[in-house]
């Protein structure tokens, strides 16, 4: 021990006697230690521990396979009925449905979203109210079903956290219901999820095998296993697709693992993002690690007196290992305090939009478990970053050995060694750079991707009518066509429409179709995507069409029923010509083809235009709408932002208890569309951008190191007639040798591990060559710039002064 506190106290003085060393050491190993506490924090709540008030273990999500190969469709009720009937190895199988849910009755109308459970869901999750109560069994049959229970949430930020709220009622989409329970903090799922109410279907809605749109969830019985459950499921769907070919003709079912599917979506982006922060780490270890061996260097006439004067190698192993001890600990203290602000600062640039919809999202923080895991890291570096200059040091003992090295010039192999970790710090920051810069060659394809529509002018803003005052289809005509009336009479309006589904909103609806004359085998109906518009959508939102006319004023319900298809429709089942052809829908009606739409990309920039049919919305009238206002002219944003609070007002004036909700214009929709690509774009090239700035300090390091060791050389060859070009030129070839080594296995490593970014690129390809020339070329620049310096430094030396040294040495 008194050893041990010597090594402290001679390692402190020595540190603090070399301030400028000290403080790069700390500073790197801050950076590194830091970004991997940031996006390890991330990883962690996201994708690690997204749900941690669940037994997931025990948890299982089943899935509808439908014939189109989409092994994600949601189950229809009566599918789910016959499952949950027959199913022996799970002890619950209980589902949930999105639903809209306005809330009325205090200072303002709120909008707030809400999920549809079977009655034992709570049960099947394990999840217990922290006050009152779950449902109960007959709480979800129709007429007995007004009851709710709210989140942790929204009973503070709606209800002032009032205890004696159990038992009151609050007014939900215009019908009273009964608090029965308000759920724990933080304990919410879905991730979205701010109140839940009963699923209560009518008989006919419980028979319905055509509409899909129940999640189901499945509790695995004692002993079960995952794959003894799956095996029954499919059976069953076996059964069922048989029994009912009309409907269930090769549909089938899997169940997956709650977690993990889950977080399918996020997987990919955090895999890549925790592989990113390990490389940064190990840049900054092999930069650490340069440092204390040329550290080592710098102070080897010490450590040769010292093992001159007895001292083991296992003494002077045991002061770098305490050295280095003390940098690590003190930089990754900092690194700590570096990863919380980092932390912040990647929650803040998360729209609110996307955040509320991530698993565990709301619950990223440095907390335990991180700091535990930041702890093992800062061991793991400690050890990384002392091996080589401890073994070196050790190696003092022997006096031959000593005597060699502190012969004039550095032996070859510190030089190998040190060189080796420069090509590796250049290898792992050109990977995170071609990463990056493949990155952004999407982010910047899918910015200029044209979406098919014109999103500069237009304002958004959503409603949804409550069954209770707007059950009759005509009530919702009535109000839908005076809104559109006030909204279209607004100063600086230039048109107004209305749709179910607006683009790259991250929603679908779909339908299943026939064509009149030439129907589909049974159970080969293709599903469709389906969109409710107004006359004047497309219009406001600059789409244009390709033939026939658009829905108008004159497709009312009496009237002659007729439906646009947009190009790929038309081209996938009509390449003769689509207009004036008819085909029939679920209602069995039988609808004329209008007008032929340009495709629009529904689902984003990234995505693929797929088939789509649009209905006129006096036919097939919904509650939820959006309303699409665009301006007439001037500036484009600000003319769009400025119609969002007249069209409030015009919502208000029609009815005072509709909230009006998700006002945004349509340009804010199409950032929001590719924000996951964006803010891969800021942390890959954050983390690529601090690996390169770390490797060139390592780059920088080994320059100036061997410029010191070469000062003497240097000296003889200027002071026999070298020019000053040659003598940069030299330090310049040896410095860019390791560098260039470094390129070659990092541009292989970066084609090879590029692959495992593909899924989240569009518009480039893995091997793009335009990336990978310019992420060579920014890396040989930025070491030019780390060389040139000590090089030319040394060049401008004065050779008699060198010389002098020497002789007084």
């Amino acid at each position: 021990m008194n050893a041990l506190l010597l090594d402290v106290r001679q390692s402190l003085r020595s540190l603090l006697r070399t301030p400028g060393f000290t403080a790069i050491a700390i500073l790197t190993i801050a950076l590194g230690i830091g970004a991997n506490t940031a996006i390890y924090s991330l990883v962690d709540h996201m994708l690690f521990r997204p749900l941690p008030f669940l037994d997931t273990d025990r948890l299982v999500a089943v899935w509808e396979t439908a014939p189109n190969g989409n092994d994600h469709n949601e189950f229809s009720p009566a599918n789910f009925t016959d499952l949950r009937a027959q199913s022996r190895t799970m002890s619950h199988v209980v589902a949930h449905s999105w639903t809209n849910a306005n809330l009325t009755g205090g200072d303002r109308p709120e909008r707030v979203q809400g999920f549809a459970v079977t009655a034992d869901y709570f049960d099947a999750l394990g999840l217990t109210p922290m006050l009152g109560r779950g449902f109960r069994k007959g709480e979800d049959a129709a007429g007995s079903d007004g009851v709710v229970v709210l989140t942790h949430e929204l009973w503070t930020r709606r209800f002032g956290a009032n205890r004696d709220i159990v038992g009151t009622s609050i007014t939900v989409n215009g019908r009273s219901r009964q608090v029965v329970g308000v759920m724990p903090e933080g304990v919410k799922y879905p991730s979205p999820a701010e109140l839940y109410v009963p699923w209560a279907p009518t008989p006919e809605r419980l028979a319905s095998r055509n509409a899909h749109f129940l999640l189901v969830t499945g509790r695995l019985a004692p002993g079960v296993t995952a794959e003894q459950a799956h095996a029954e499921v499919s059976s069953i769907m076996a059964r069922l697709s048989a029994q009912y070919p009309a409907t269930n003709a090769k549909w089938g079912a899997n169940t997956k693992a709650l977690l993990p599917d889950t977080t399918r979506i996020l997987q990919p982006i955090m895999i890549v993002l925790l592989a990113a922060v390990g490389f940064v780490l190990l840049v900054a270890c092999a930069n650490m690690a340069n440092l204390m061996l040329a550290r080592g260097v710098a102070r080897q006439r010490d450590t040769f007196v010292r093992a001159a004067l007895g001292a083991s190698g296992g003494r002077l192993a045991s002061r770098v290992f305490v050295e280095s001890a003390i940098l690590v600990a003190v930089g990754g203290t900092l690194g700590v305090l570096v990863g919380i602000l980092g932390l912040r600062g990647l929650v803040a640039i998360v729209p609110s939009e996307h955040a509320r919809f991530i698993p565990g999202f709301d619950r990223v923080a440095v907390d335990g478990t991180v700091l535990l895991v930041t702890t093992v890291v800062v061991v793991g570096v400690t050890l990384l970053v002392s091996l080589l200059p401890a073994i070196r040091a050790a190696r003092s003992v022997s006096l031959d050995a000593s005597m060699r090295a502190n012969s004039r010039g550095v032996a070859g192999g510190k030089h190998r060694v040190r060189g080796a970790l420069v090509a590796m710090e250049t290898g792992l920051a050109i990977m995170l750079l071609v990463g990056a810069g493949l990155t952004v060659r999407t982010f910047a394809y899918l910015s200029n991707r044209d979406t098919g529509v014109d999103a500069t002018r237009t304002a958004l803003a959503t409603v949804s009518l409550p069954s209770l005052r707007y059950a009759d289809p005509d009530a919702q005509r009535r109000f839908y066509r005076d809104a559109l009336a006030g909204m279209r009479a607004l100063p600086g309006v230039e048109t107004a429409g209305a749709s179910d589904i607006i683009p790259m909103c991250q929603c679908n609806s779909t339908t299943w179709f026939q064509i009149d004359g030439a129907p589909f085998p049974e159970g080969e109906r293709p599903d469709v995507g389906r969109r409710v518009v107004t006359p004047g959508y497309l219009g406001s939102l600059g789409v244009r069409m390709v033939g026939g006319r658009d829905i108008t004023d004159a497709d009312r319900a009496d009237a002659p029923r007729v439906v646009l298809v947009n190009e790929s429709f038309a081209a996938r089942w009509f390449p003769d010509g689509a207009l004036g052809k008819r085909i029939t829908f679920s209602d069995t009606a039988r609808y004329t083809i209008v007008g032929v739409v340009r495709d629009i990309r529904h689902e984003g920039p990234a995505a693929e235009p797929k088939p789509e049919v649009y209905l006129a919305f006096d036919q097939r009238p919904t509650a939820e709408m959006t309303f699409t206002v665009r301006a007439a002219s001037g500036d484009a944003q600000g003319d769009a932002a400025s119609l969002l609070p007249a069209m409030r007002t015009v919502v208000g004036g029609l009815d005072p208890e509709l909230p009006v909700y998700d006002t945004r214009t349509m340009d804010a929709v199409a950032r929001l569309a590719i924000g996951p690509v964006r803010l891969s774009v800021s942390l890959l090239s954050t983390l690529a951008a601090l690996a390169l700035v770390l490797a060139m300090v390592g780059v920088y390091g080994v320059a100036s190191q061997l410029v010191a060791e070469r000062t003497r050389e240097i000296g003889i060859r200027v002071a026999l007639g070298s020019a000053q070009a040659g003598v940069v030129r030299f330090i310049m070839r040896r410095g860019l040798r390791s560098v260039t080594i470094g390129a070659i296995l990092g541009l292989v490593g970066a084609g090879l591990l590029s692959r495992g970014l593909a899924s989240q690129l569009t518009g480039v390809k893995t091997l793009d060559p335009l990336t990978y020339v310019s992420v060579a070329l920014l890396l040989f620049s930025a070491a030019l710039v780390a060389i040139y310096s000590p090089a030319r430094r040394v060049s401008r030396i004065d050779p008699m002064v060198v010389l002098r040294a020497e002789d007084q040495s």
